[in-house]
């Protein structure tokens, strides 16, 4: 874990200013040049779409930047890959069986996402990550891999794994988010003003206009006294992972905001979009997390409306 945490180290000095160092390469005993985990058709279908100009970079760059981030932890991919909507998310491991997640994403954002991804490890909420690298086409990640690691999506919580995700978001209330990061607040306005045709959950499509105009009144209330902090932006059930004899949080959106929205968020996930099963539930993980239940009402309000 010592040497995982120092190539780590070094990795940072060399790669987080946006372009990535000069490494000496590193032949490696159990792949060569082609990519034992190939990137999914599908992944790379989804980066055409939602950023063409920076697809086919980012896809050329792939297998050598791999490459690098495996000589810099020393590690090797095991060929096993996870399913992610517009990432390249494979499992490797080192010489000693530790097990480590890499993630690469094009995303302009991305870097935001391992920014609160480091806020949230540090409060013991995700993983620990032993790399955070940003080069021309995309940024690198490293975390511990999780075990089991089935999701809240594969598996529904039981009462004692509820009330653990409600201490979870009271321990996300005293965290701070990244200065850099954006606010989630214009972000969901765009989302209610014009809905993305190529961002939509698979099981719906942009709400109707009324429902949006709804949100949209609604999201303005809570924006007037916005309390900003850390927030995960995404904490769907598949972004909460069983690990063993606890929960973690997994691929945050990146983005400043309250955590009574990522309550909203789950909850609505949780009561498969029934709006007033979502405020029910969200009002009660709020009261037991020390959160307003008011607010986590209304912000189930504002992302059933934003489709999110």
């Amino acid at each position: 874990m010592h040497r995982l945490r120092q190539a780590a180290r070094a990795s940072r000095r060399t790669g987080r200013r946006g372009r990535p160092g000069r490494r000496r390469r590193h032949a490696h005993p159990r792949w060569g040049t082609a990519l034992v985990t190939s990137l999914s058709p599908a992944v790379a279908d989804a980066v055409r779409c939602r950023w063409p100009d920076r697809a086919a970079a980012w896809i050329e760059s792939l297998s050598n930047e791999l490459a690098e981030v495996c000589a810099a932890l020393a590690v090797t991919p095991t060929g096993r890959t996870f399913s992610a909507r517009s990432a390249h998310v494979i499992e490797a491991t080192s010489r000693s069986g530790v097990r480590l997640v890499l993630r690469s994403s094009p995303d302009p954002a991305a870097a935001h996402q391992a920014a609160v991804s480091e806020r949230l490890a540090a409060l013991d909420l995700a993983p620990a990550l032993h790399l955070v690298s940003n080069t021309q086409t995309s940024t690198w990640t490293a975390m511990d891999a999780i075990s089991p690691g089935t999701s809240l999506a594969e598996q529904e919580p039981t009462p004692s794994q509820l009330a653990r995700v409600t201490e979870m978001m009271g321990v996300l209330r005293s965290g701070s988010g990244p200065v850099s990061a954006p606010d989630i607040v214009p972000w969901l306005h765009a989302r209610l003003t014009e809905p993305p045709a190529d961002d939509q959950p698979p099981h719906r499509g942009p709400a109707a206009e009324e429902q949006r105009r709804a949100g949209l009144d609604m999201l303005d209330q809570l924006a007037d006294d916005l309390r900003p902090g850390l927030c995960h932006g995404d904490l769907s059930p598949p972004n909460v992972l069983h690990g063993g004899r606890r929960l973690w949080f997994i691929d945050p959106r990146g983005m400043n905001g309250e955590a009574a929205y990522d309550i909203a968020v789950l909850a609505l996930k949780l009561s498969y979009d029934d709006l007033n099963t979502a405020r029910a539930l969200a009002r009660s993980i709020a009261l037991g997390s020390g959160d307003d239940p008011d607010r986590a009402a209304g912000w189930t309000v504002v992302a059933d409306a934003a489709t999110v």
